[in-house]
């Protein structure tokens, strides 16, 4: 056989791996909350090690990569509203949004200065500057679960880090929006910028309204994934076709599902589909990483990548008499975790800024990743123990398989 049907056989098994090993419950006991023990086996199989998988080959799975990344937007959108079985603590929500949007910009303020040193003016210097910036907004939410779950921790703290964390996730989509606006070429030349942003997410919202429709007034499980993966498919290919931002489109089609009445049962369906789709795209997203690049290159994202860690440091500072009483500079380290939504985002920016720009990007979010892994769970971890929050709570009565309850989904859809 070919090798690339080798790699299809590969990444179908990591499909099933992620559905049966590392989703539901067994976040407690098996993988790290990021994935990012994928993107180190990506990488030792690429070029720069094993070379098991060429750079040539993995290009080849560019459309799984495509469709994977929106996906994951889909399935972070469905959930964006709710925690288990709760709904997101509005000012809790708006505070995540807020702390995202301010990394976002001093990072990309950061790194808009320093690249005309790299060589990048004009559009390619607004885009990396905006696409280090959308990799560098979100805390992914499975630090935080991973984390309370393990420990049994309960109460304010671990309630706002679970908030902010889910609410930061809309960053990264509506930076890539902007994005992909700004960009050149496209098949929308002639609409101004607002008008393709704004095209972007009402076409999500669209889909997402069409697909709630054609869900009907009884839900029906089997005929219910006809309707979200076509409707989903047809999400990525015209956003892609049209040049907008597909994670922006699929997490506007997912919030919009999220209103519906079917919304618990959406998510029950969609949220163990997450981990099969993100070990596969995780895989060729170490593969893709690129460490040869131009020394001023890698000095960029070092620069990136310590304004990061300053932001958060300082973010955590200020909300010090806030939320994050008594904790401060912990709680702002445990907000550098970053997940696979995070290197979703760089791969949905290679689609629009390919070359060296689009590595240097995925190579933060990699890096970012790997380092948030290392530090984030352990500042929560010693955040919350401060709190007084650590084992509140058996902790088998935190996990579940699904965020969304079978007896609330029950009651929720059907009453």
């Amino acid at each position: 056989m070919s090798d690339a049907i080798w790699l299809l056989l590969g990444l179908l098994l990591l499909a099933y791996l992620g559905s049966n090993l590392v989703g539901g419950r067994a976040i407690r006991g098996f993988g790290l909350p990021s994935g990012s023990e994928y993107l180190v086996l990506g990488f030792a199989l690429g070029p720069h090690v094993l070379d098991v998988l060429g750079r040539s080959l993995a290009h080849t799975f560019e459309p799984v990569v495509l469709v994977g990344t929106g996906w994951l937007a889909l399935v972070v959108g469905i959930g964006y509203v709710r925690v288990a079985d709760r709904y997101v603590n509005p000012k809790r929500g708006a505070i995540g949004v807020l702390l995202g949007v301010v990394c976002c910009a001093v990072v990309s303020a950061v790194v808009y200065v320093a690249a005309p040193y790299c060589g990048f003016t004009g559009f390619k210097q607004t885009a990396i500057a905006l696409g280090m910036g959308a990799c560098a907004s979100a805390t992914t939410r499975h630090s935080v679960r991973w984390v309370v779950e393990r420990h049994g921790a309960r109460g304010p703290l671990s309630d706002f880090a679970a908030d902010a964390a889910r609410a930061s996730a809309i960053v990264p989509p509506l930076t890539l929006t902007v994005l992909f606006a700004l960009a050149p070429g496209g098949s929308l030349p002639s609409v101004p910028i607002v008008g393709r942003a704004f095209i972007t997410l009402a076409f999500g919202a669209g889909l997402g309204l069409i697909a709630a429709l054609l869900l009907g007034r009884d839900f029906r499980r089997d005929e219910s994934w006809g309707v979200l993966l076509g409707t989903g498919l047809l999400c990525v290919g015209a956003a892609d076709r049209a040049g907008l931002s597909l994670l922006g489109a699929m997490i506007a089609m997912g919030v919009v599902l999220a209103a519906s009445r079917h919304r618990l049962d959406i998510k029950a369906m969609l949220t163990p589909t997450e981990k099969p789709v993100l070990l596969p795209v995780t895989v060729l997203a170490g593969a893709y990483v690129n460490l040869k690049l131009p020394t001023a290159l890698l000095v960029l994202v070092g620069i990136a990548l310590l304004a990061k860690i300053l932001v958060r440091v300082l973010l955590g500072s200020a909300l010090r008499s806030g939320p994050a009483r008594g904790t401060g500079e912990d709680f702002g380290l445990s907000m550098l975790a970053s997940g696979g939504f995070t290197v979703a985002a760089a791969l949905a920016f290679s689609t629009r800024v390919p070359g060296v720009a689009s590595d240097a990007v995925l190579l933060f979010a990699v890096v970012s990743t790997v380092l948030g892994e290392w530090v984030g769970p352990a500042a929560l971890r010693r955040s919350l123990r401060r709190a007084g929050e650590l084992h509140a709570v058996d902790p088998s009565q935190i996990g579940r398989p699904s965020d969304a309850p079978p007896k609330l989904t029950e009651q929720e859809s059907h009453g």
